[in-house]
């Protein structure tokens, strides 16, 4: 039975993380995320990362979905990238051949930092993975 995605989302610095937990699949998950994406962007958010960690399933239609949003998001003159994708989430990317349109970070705070300029943090202050 397919788990139904979810999606939890924080800021932090400026940076919307966008947790996605679950089933990431073609009509409903990326439905999901796509109006998610798109009223945040309404709202003036510039700067998105989705975080693929818990992503147990996604299929092509997932893929287009992130590739469309992060075209959007693009021309709208922000920036989106990827946090962590999962085993399955890294596997479609590479077999989709799309994995390179993406900035994909394996750390959270590594990525804070490159998409909003902030200084490194200090040993002992590290943001890490949020779940």
């Amino acid at each position: 039975m397919p788990v139904p995605l979810r999606i939890d989302e924080r800021t932090v610095d400026g940076l919307v993380v966008l947790h996605l937990d679950g089933h990431f699949v073609f009509d409903e998950g990326d439905r999901m995320l796509r109006d998610r994406v798109t009223s945040l962007v309404n709202a003036g958010a510039r700067l998105l990362l989705i975080d693929l960690h818990d992503v147990s399933y996604i299929d092509s239609g997932g893929i287009g979905a992130l590739a469309q949003i992060h075209l959007d998001v693009s021309n709208r003159g922000g920036r989106l990238a990827l946090l962590c994708p999962s085993t399955c989430a890294n596997r479609v990317l590479r077999i989709t051949q799309v994995s390179g349109v993406f900035e994909i970070f394996q750390d959270e705070s590594q990525a804070l930092r490159s998409m909003t300029g902030a200084p490194p943090l200090r040993p002992g202050s590290a943001v890490g993975r949020a779940s």
